[in-house]
């Protein structure tokens, strides 16, 4: 495969999954980036994650991951804590709605997700993982030679 239609590809398959996480944070009612917060807390967050650690984990910036909170816990669906080591940063903790709507939302994309998968077969899911995790490997490795020069 050539590489113009392999970057083609890739970056189609990559937009179209996009557009179905885009498709769900409309149907719950939240902007992109506060599904993925709410997706993060649902996955990772029973006691909570800081804004500066989901901002490094999402790739969003300080202002997105603000503002999106910020979204949030006026929806009552998180509340910001100081933080436990340094009360300048805050923790985002799911509310009592916060993990309702989780429940009623956010966990029909990972089930979904889930089923998506379950329909791999194990090789299928192996070859995947491990094509990913090389081409993101080679990736990394070429993008520091070219932000070198």
């Amino acid at each position: 495969m050539r590489f113009e239609d392999f970057i083609k590809l890739y970056n189609e398959i990559y937009k179209a999954g996009n557009r179905i996480y885009h498709a769900f944070a409309l149907k719950c009612g939240l902007s992109d980036s506060a599904l993925t917060i709410m997706y993060e807390l649902r996955m990772e967050g029973q006691e909570g994650i800081t804004q500066r650690d989901l901002g490094a984990m999402l790739s969003l910036s300080k202002q997105t991951v603000n503002s999106s909170t910020k979204s949030l816990a006026d929806m009552g669906l998180v509340e910001l804590r100081d933080g436990k080591v340094d009360k300048r940063e805050k923790a985002v903790i799911l509310t009592d709605k916060g993990e309702k709507f989780c429940i009623d939302k956010i966990d029909r994309i990972i089930h979904a997700e889930e089923r998506a998968f379950s329909r791999l077969t194990e090789e299928e899911a192996q070859a995947l993982m491990s094509a990913e995790k090389k081409y993101y490997q080679y990736f990394l490795e070429e993008s520091k030679k070219a932000m070198d020069n």
